[in-house]
């Protein structure tokens, strides 16, 4: 329920330009819930080269789409992508939070920091995604306050350590 809710109000948001398509809600997976019900994360991949990331929040939508380098390697292919910010709590006294969606693709988790989740960052949530192409993504989102010192060396990996990488330190576009 809370899900359809989330994916009714991306429906309604003006958050794509006229003309742009606007992604079927089967091709929309959602990321994160958030409070109240109704706001969070969703994304989709309008191609096999690009992964787009809508966040509704109580006062304020966004969208944006990232790309993805065309060659990658099969498995454990890592884009971290750029902070997002974003204002939560009172109106009157907003503190802002720095979303990270950063995408794994075919290699499953899970996935967490080693040496624990750094002081002020939120515990990395994952999501494992198949979109209707075939192509399997998994997307950890996590997120830091703004103003608030962060250790940039700070890791992420699976189990095993199959798969690690710095979780602050974002690719360059098509990297």
């Amino acid at each position: 329920m809370e899900d359809a809710q989330l994916v009714e109000a991306y429906r309604k948001k003006a958050l794509f330009p006229a003309g742009a398509a606007v992604p079927a809600t089967s091709e929309v997976a959602v990321l994160r819930r958030g409070q109240p019900v109704g706001t969070g994360d969703l994304v989709w991949m309008p191609d096999a080269n690009t992964f787009c990331l809508v966040s509704i929040r109580e006062r304020a939508s966004d969208r944006q789409c990232f790309n993805l380098a065309a060659k990658r390697k099969p498995q454990g292919y890592v884009h971290v992508g750029r902070g997002t910010p974003h204002d939560v709590g009172d109106p009157a006294e907003p503190h802002r939070l720095w979303l990270t969606v950063s995408v794994v693709e075919n290699t499953s988790g899970p996935f967490a920091y080693t040496g624990g989740t750094p002081e002020h960052a939120t515990p990395v949530q994952e999501a494992t995604v198949k979109f209707p192409s075939g192509r399997t993504m998994t997307f950890l989102t996590y997120e830091f306050p703004e103003g608030m010192s962060i250790p940039m060396d700070a890791e992420i990996c699976s189990t095993g350590r199959a798969v690690c990488f710095k979780a602050f330190e974002p690719n360059a576009i098509g990297q």
